[in-house]
This record gives structure tokens, sequence and C-alpha cells, in this order.
């Protein structure tokens, strides 16, 4: 299996190049600024974003090939995302691929809002609201968590206290994994928005 330990998905990419592991030019992990798995709802897998700097607009498509095979071999069928888009200068898309194409992909909103619906206080109330789930990684420390929610604050007076609810409910269920540090939840006019650190010290 191509992935590693490295529970920063970014970190993991650029080690993986630089080994021997790797069939591709470790000058690649270069280009790689960041990686974000995202997940919506309604969506039935997640999707990987890697922001590179190739470019300008009009010559990334050409450059990002050798990254994105690099990307899909280490990503090595992991259920997590099904698919990845490589986006350029501007974050506008200059590369697509498959990662995933099985029965069962692992997706952690559908997981998180379950598991809500199930544990948390308000929980069969609160877990409709949640729309999305991202986790951004860079080159440096752990991963930053947004979940989003459909609360507007100027709508709802009760929004904060459920933006709240379900930034404790988070912290539950990460349960100190070390693939994130902080967690963010909003509502959806960013009028509310908690936040919180995940890892244990």
């Amino acid at each position: 299996m191509a992935r590693g330990d490295d529970p920063n998905l970014l970190r993991g990419f650029r080690s993986w190049l630089a080994s021997n592991d790797a069939e591709h030019d470790d000058a690649l992990a270069r280009h790689a600024l960041n990686v974000r798995l995202d997940y919506r709802s309604g969506s039935r897998a997640g999707v990987v974003e890697v922001l590179t700097d190739y470019g300008p607009w009009g010559r990334a498509e050409a450059q990002v090939g050798p990254l994105a095979k690099a990307f899909t071999q280490w990503w090595d069928g992991d259920p997590a995302a099904a698919d990845a888009r490589f986006l350029g200068q501007g974050g506008k898309t200059a590369g697509k691929a498959a990662l995933y194409e099985g029965d069962e992909p692992s997706n952690l909103l559908a997981r998180f809002r379950s598991w809500t619906a199930a544990h948390s206080p308000d929980g069969d109330r609160l877990a409709p609201h949640l729309t999305g789930l991202s986790i951004g990684y860079g080159a440096k420390g752990a991963g930053a968590v947004t979940v989003s929610t459909d609360y507007r604050t100027r709508e709802d007076p009760g929004t904060p206290r459920h933006v709240d609810a379900l930034g404790d409910a988070f912290v539950r269920w990460w349960d100190g994994d070390a693939g994130a540090g902080t967690v963010t939840v909003t509502s959806e006019d960013q009028g509310s928005r908690a936040e919180r650190k995940l890892t244990r010290s």
C-alpha cells in the first residue's frame, strides 16, 4: 500500500515522493501546496482537492499530469475519496483523477451526521443541519477541519447554541484522532462559529 502513516495528507504525499517507493521525480513535491478532503451533503463520496503552483492558466493543464498520476498511485484506492481535483494558480481545475471506484466509500460527513443523531443531546435535530465537512492539510502541523451547517444566525436566535453543540459533538466523535488539530463549525451566513482543539496534549 502506498499511503504511509502520516495523517497529514500533504506531508505524507511529499514524503512518499522523496522515498525509494515512488517511481516519480521527488521534485514534484514542491508543486503541491495544500491538500483538502471535502465532503458535501448529497454527495456519496468525498473529493480531494490538491492546490498546486502550476500555471499561469493555460499551461497548468499540461503541467499537472505527472503530479496527478503520482498522487493517484500514492492514494492507492483509499475509500476516503472517490475523485481528486488538481487546482492550478487561481484555483481553477487543471486536472482530475479517479481515486476509488468501490461500492462503499468512507464518507466522514455521513458518519459524523449519523453519530451526532445517535449520541449527542438533541442530535436528531442537529444532524440534519450538517451540510459539509472538509479537512485542509498544509505543509506544517495538523489538519484543520471545517464543518458547515445551514443554520442562519439572523433567522434562528438559537444558532450560536446549535453551532456550539455541534462543535462539542465533533470533538467527542473525533476522539483525539491525530489527523487534525482544530475544528471550526460555522453557520451558513458565517454569523456564528465555534472553534475547538482536537488533538490531546
